[in-house]
């Protein structure tokens, strides 16, 4: 009886229709799955992101904990200066603080023309 069965095409029918039903769900899943890859891809790249950011974040941290930023911003806003320093100040002249082109011509207030009166400006004097 046992034998028999096994060998029915009862049996091969049932086990044709199961591996047909199988196929048709793993075609319907095939999209979603790549679908759920491609998104797990974009989610890791944002992850390497993420943690190049956290790098250069710690290393921005480490930095502004060092000595050496803290003595360049005592110097750059609190004047501060070391014992065996010397500090030469350089005052800008007023007359000689003017925009220049490359053959020495001046401009002088150019602050509230168009960018058109500029170029006449420029050309015609």
């Amino acid at each position: 009886m046992g034998n028999g069965f096994f060998q029915s095409k009862f049996l091969t029918l049932i086990v044709l229709a199961g591996v047909v039903f199988l196929a048709v769900s793993l075609f319907r899943l095939w999209p979603q799955k790549s679908m759920v890859d491609a998104r797990l891809e974009n989610l890791e790249g944002k992850i390497s992101e993420t943690e190049k950011a956290n790098s250069n974040l710690s290393r921005l941290l480490n930095y502004f904990k060092s000595r050496s930023f803290l003595e360049r911003e005592a110097k750059l806003k609190l004047n501060v200066r070391r014992p065996d320093e010397n500090v030469v100040f350089i005052y800008e002249d007023e007359k000689e603080n003017i925009m220049k082109d490359e053959k020495g011509r001046g401009f002088y207030g150019l602050e509230g023309l168009t960018n058109f009166e500029k170029w006449l400006k420029y050309l015609f004097e």
